[in-house]
């Protein structure tokens, strides 16, 4: 048995997260490490099906204090890059913004966008941005850290929940309560 596959064995996790844990034991405190309730536990699981991460990897991450709004776009430049959630935090903790991260794999604002007919509610100024340029010059494009926390939480609730993401636009009002959007949406509100 590898030493990576004796860790993952013997605790549940896999061997970088268990390493972030070692690494920085006081991240957590005082986080609600995914004890925040049955909506953000039901949110948790959904961001963690979508993107095909396992609940234990979504649960180590909440319990390094990243938020539940910040969990998917953790994820989602994970998967777009080819890196373990881990590396992503990381970079984070080093106080990197999100486009830079995104930019240091390749991944550019045209890689955020989702397609809206309507009102783009809080993301209003990064859809103008969008919408003066061509699709090929995207990439030219920056945004600030709410905008691609704001696209991401609206691609992934709008696919989560087979949901326009005009629609999941206007429910999010200014962004910051994502798991109460994700709750109302599910239940059909």
């Amino acid at each position: 048995m590898t030493h990576t596959k004796a860790m993952r064995f013997a605790t549940g996790l896999p061997a970088g997260a268990l390493l972030l844990c070692l690494l920085a034991p006081g991240a957590a405190r005082g986080q609600r490490g995914g004890e925040g309730g049955q909506d953000e536990t039901a949110f948790l699981r959904a961001v963690g099906v979508h993107f095909g991460t396992p609940r234990s990897e979504v649960l180590v991450l909440s319990r390094l204090g990243v938020s539940s709004r910040e969990i998917p776009v953790v994820l989602r430049l994970s998967k777009r890059a080819g890196v373990s959630p881990d590396v992503v935090v990381a970079q984070r903790r080093r106080g990197d913004r999100w486009m830079k991260i995104a930019r240091s794999y390749s991944v550019h604002a045209g890689d955020f966008h989702v397609p809206v007919d309507g009102s783009a509610g809080f993301l209003k100024a990064a859809y103008e941005r969008f919408s003066a340029r061509s699709a090929s010059e995207w990439s030219e494009i920056s945004l600030s850290d709410e905008e691609v926390v704001g696209l991401v939480n609206a691609r992934f609730l709008s696919r989560a929940l087979g949901i326009a993401a005009g629609r999941v636009l206007a429910a999010m009002g200014d962004g910051r309560d994502v798991v109460g959007v994700f709750v109302r949406l599910s239940a059909g509100g």
